[in-house]
């Protein structure tokens, strides 16, 4: 019933457990390989089999904005013409938590947080991201992740979310991201990219201004860190961006 949609680029730390999960929730995935230089590819397709395809990109392009949204129109037309009725949206650095809708809507968002890096959590990856000891922010934003393939379009300039017709619910899901806590280097890397002229000045100034602070004493918005049982416990102090 559902197919996974994904687009990454050089994730070979993390694609075997980020495929090894939406294997558990989708019946196959789609993943387009943003001119990858490490071997993501190679890993997921030993993964996954026959339930894996991929679109391979050949040229990196400058101007990222642009290139987010094209590829993720890719990846849906592509679960379009398999013949899916609903797609998952996701990235290769988050995990579920939660459970699924009843599918009676036309989409549905999924609450995301994100997961920081401490002194005292800050574990290496150990094959399986979802175990990382890590402490997370109470900030939040309601994401269209799952939604039915006719009904949706990806346009417009850097949209992680498509136009979907119908009605949009919000599904009893949330959303571990662990884009900012993987590693240090990770999160180095991370300030870098968005730091390079192909971003609008917003996310060039932010994220450089975030070179170096990793390590995190709050949210990068001020506000106490939780454990992820402590913040599920806690929805009173959840705070929408």
């Amino acid at each position: 019933m559902i197919c996974g949609i994904t687009r990454v680029r050089n994730e070979a730390l993390i694609i075997a457990d980020t495929i090894a999960h939406y294997l558990k929730c989708c019946r196959h995935i789609v993943l387009y390989d943003d001119a990858s230089t490490d071997d993501t590819v190679a890993i997921a397709k030993k993964v996954a089999g026959d339930r894996l395809t991929v679109i391979q990109g050949t040229q990196w392009a400058k101007v990222r904005r642009p290139e987010e949204t094209r590829h993720r129109a890719i990846v849906l037309e592509e679960a379009r013409r398999l013949g899916y009725e609903w797609a998952l949206c996701f990235d290769a650095d988050e995990r579920l938590h939660g459970k699924f809708p009843e599918f009676t809507a036309d989409g549905y968002t999924f609450r995301l947080f994100d997961g920081y890096l401490t002194e005292h959590k800050q574990a290496p990856f150990d094959g399986e991201l979802a175990s990382l000891p890590r402490m997370w922010g109470p900030e939040y934003r309601d994401i269209l992740i799952l939604f039915r393939v006719s009904a949706s379009r990806f346009i417009g300039d850097g949209n992680r979310c498509p136009l979907t017709a119908g009605r949009i619910e919000r599904a009893p899901m949330y959303v571990k991201h662990y884009g900012k806590c993987i590693s240090v280097e990770q999160w180095e890397e991370t300030c870098a990219y968005y730091s390079t002229p192909g971003w609008p000045d917003r996310y060039r100034d932010k994220w450089t201004a975030r070179m170096g602070k990793a390590i995190h004493t709050v949210s990068d918005f001020g506000q106490p860190l939780m454990t992820w049982n402590d913040l599920m416990d806690r929805p009173d102090t959840w705070r929408s961006l």
